[in-house]
């Protein structure tokens, strides 16, 4: 006979009942678990977005207040180009009426004069002499042409240099802010290649030389060997001729390997090191140029100073920005320093300078060639003079050969028809009006007609 425990049998159904609470326990945190760890991944990305979108943020701040600041001084420098314009219109109307006036007056002097010599001796001219006349005259209306060709060429001139300087304005605009797109495009580009930096430095400084209407070999010129004291063999970028026999030497230096990490830093102390490096780089090359004594080359006829081109605006900004005593620190070294809006100004400048001193020479000539002119004229007046005294002087022997001929007692006249009266037979006879201008003066015998 079996004895039945009724605890017996109810115990491994509770193990088992309660292994099974355990593992659906087990399974339900591990899932909480997983849920939890991938909440905690997107918050940390949505995180670094955060702070990504931040330093755009930032930078896109940075970049808004420099092209304020560019914004600002292109105003600046637009309002002083107008002013010029302004003045430059002046002086050329001032010129233009002086110029006006002269010739007015000088066309009332000589029709005067003409109408004089004409009205005191017309009357006494003959068709010979008419004829000498005109081949007197025709130089002087030849050299009045050329005068008042040269004068409506001046007119000519300065009107388009008017137009020119106009355009030159809106020019200057539209091309600084081309070349500061330019230069953050290849900044990138040209990062920690010394070469190719180089390169594209005197690249953009050819260019602004010819975006301001200068010639190379004319008004600058590039890659000139010279020879310094120590006798080494020195390569500057560009000389640039100004009017009166003076140069000014401009070498392009570029910095953008520590510029490039300061403008791309994500806070301003990370920025701060790469800027100091950035401003220690600009005085190395400031030292550089100015241990080369451009201005000490004997043959040469630079100023006392030498310009130091730096392509990229921002560059020569934040350098300047970063120490205030940089600009009269390089210019105690006989180094000034240029970005490309300052240097685009400056050779605007020399080529109106170039523009003011061809209309003086071509001022100059009109000047020599009218007193060429006037020269010509008094020579043509004393011919005149000199042809009115022979006319007269021929008046006078041809009055005193009349006479001898007709006036007097047995003048040739008479002698010559008393012939007729010996019978000769003549084929043609003498005037009338002779005859009877002979038989005129009293007590002479009368000659028949």
């Amino acid at each position: 006979m079996v004895n039945w425990n009724p605890g017996s049998g109810l115990l491994p159904v509770l193990v088992l009942l309660l292994g099974t609470g355990l593992l659906i326990c087990l399974v339900l945190l591990d899932r909480r678990r997983r849920q939890l760890l991938r909440f905690s991944i997107l918050e940390e990305q949505a995180h670094r977005e955060q702070q990504n979108l931040s330093r755009t943020i930032d930078e896109l701040r940075r970049d808004n207040a420099r092209l304020q600041r560019e914004n600002s001084e292109l105003g600046a420098k637009v309002a002083s180009l107008t002013t010029e314009l302004i003045q430059t219109r002046k002086q050329a109307q001032a010129h233009q009426d002086l110029l006006e006036a002269a010739k007015k007056q000088l066309q009332q002097e000589f029709q005067l004069l003409a109408d004089r010599i004409f009205t005191e001796k017309g009357s006494q001219l003959t068709s010979l002499h008419q004829r000498e006349l005109t081949s007197l005259l025709t130089p002087v209306r030849q050299q009045l042409d050329i005068f008042r060709q040269k004068i409506e060429d001046v007119y000519e001139r300065e009107s388009r240099d008017r137009i020119s300087l106009t355009a030159a304005v809106e020019q200057l605009r539209h091309l600084n802010e081309r070349l500061s797109q330019d230069a953050v495009n290849l900044t990138r580009a040209l990062k920690g290649q010394s070469k190719a930096q180089g390169q594209w430095g005197e690249m953009i400084l050819e260019r602004l030389l010819e975006e301001s209407g200068l010639r190379p070999g004319h008004e600058f010129d590039t890659q000139v060997s010279l020879t310094g004291e120590s006798g080494r063999r020195q390569l500057p970028d560009v000389i640039l001729h100004l009017p009166g026999s003076r140069d000014i030497i401009i070498d392009a230096k570029v910095s953008l390997t520590a510029y490039e990490r300061y403008a791309s830093a994500d806070s301003p102390a990370q920025a701060a090191p790469h800027l100091k490096d950035h401003l220690a780089s600009v005085k190395k090359h400031i030292s550089s140029l100015s241990a080369k004594k451009y201005q000490q080359i004997e043959g040469i006829r630079t100023l006392d100073f030498v310009i130091l081109f730096i392509p990229v605006e921002g560059a020569f900004q934040a350098a300047v920005a970063s120490d205030p005593g940089l600009l009269t620190g390089a210019m105690r070294r006989n180094i000034m320093l240029a970005s490309p809006s300052t240097l685009l100004a400056l050779l605007r400048t020399i080529h109106h300078m170039w523009r003011v001193e061809e209309q003086h020479r071509n001022g100059l000539l009109i000047a020599k060639q009218a007193g060429n002119l006037y020269d010509k004229f008094v020579g043509f007046v004393t011919a005149f003079e000199e042809i009115g005294l022979r006319l007269e002087q021929t008046r006078q022997s041809w009055e005193l050969a009349r006479k001898r001929l007709t006036s007097g007692r047995g003048n040739l006249v008479q002698r010559t028809e008393a012939l007729r009266d010996l019978g000769v037979q003549p084929a043609r006879k003498l005037p009338d009006e002779l005859i009877r201008e002979s038989n005129a003066d009293p007590g002479k015998p009368p000659v028949r007609e």
